[in-house]
């Protein structure tokens, strides 16, 4: 602690156990002493970090192509995804350990109009998802289908792969690339409807942007072919053993 003379006063600055002493306008001021916590960790901020750490690792793997329907805006599509897992997430605490998760329904990868889209015959051989689209929901023109692998043994999202299935083929290959006990995969779909017409439909991945007046449709390349898309709401299918 330090000692100062003020016109010949003894004024002192400093702290003494669980006082503080100062100087405020010319006056010796002593007020009880807090500690300044920077970090701390309360029960609402350690469930933030339990949410936020969930959705950074499901946002590792997760490529950007499977989320241009969440908005016309590039720059906003992560952190909408990234808002709707932080809101959706659940969190528990065993032994003082702060654990949030996340119910496979809850993912969502796109936004728009809900187009119900069911497959046929979903089965794994060998870490390869597959199946058959079922008669699509009008105007539906193509489905991105998408699989999040989930490894249940030590709580990790691992990978996520998906696939654009034009409306013309029904056939579903997803290949997870693991075989091994204790992963499972979450199946998604996201409808794309065409927003316009002379242009055929043959597969690939990636997204690039374009305006839209309601906030919905994109663009998406399809190998050598470009087409205006408009995006449904993503929908969980089921989730699948890979082991």
């Amino acid at each position: 602690m330090g000692k100062t003379d003020f016109n010949g006063l003894s004024q002192w600055t400093g702290r003494i156990g669980g006082l503080v002493f100062k100087v405020v306008n010319g006056k010796q001021v002593i007020v009880p002493y807090k500690k300044e916590v920077f970090n701390p960790r309360t029960e609402a901020q350690m469930s933030h970090r339990a949410k936020l750490a969930l959705a950074g690792m499901i946002n590792k793997i997760v490529p950007k192509e499977v989320l241009v329907g969440m908005s016309s805006d590039r720059r906003s599509r992560r952190p909408l995804f990234t808002s709707n897992i932080i809101r959706h997430a659940k969190v528990s605490v065993t032994g003082g350990s702060v654990t949030a998760t996340l119910d496979a329904n809850n993912l969502v990868f796109s936004q728009g109009v809900a187009a119900p889209i069911t497959v046929n015959e979903m089965a794994v051989t060998d870490g390869l998802v597959g199946g058959t689209l079922s008669v699509l929901p009008e105007k539906v023109d193509a489905v991105m289908m998408i699989a999040v692998v989930y490894d249940t043994k030590v709580g990790l999202y691992t990978r996520t792969v998906y696939e654009v299935v034009p409306a013309g083929e029904t056939a579903i290959s997803l290949d997870t690339q693991t075989t091994e006990n204790g992963n499972v995969a979450h199946i998604y779909a996201v409808p794309m409807s065409l927003t316009s017409t002379g242009l055929s439909l043959t597969g690939g991945s990636d997204g690039a942007e374009s305006s839209s007046d309601d906030g919905y449709a994109y663009t998406l390349m399809m190998r050598s072919d470009e087409g205006s898309y408009r995006y449904g709401r993503s929908q969980y299918l089921t989730t699948l053993e890979l082991g």
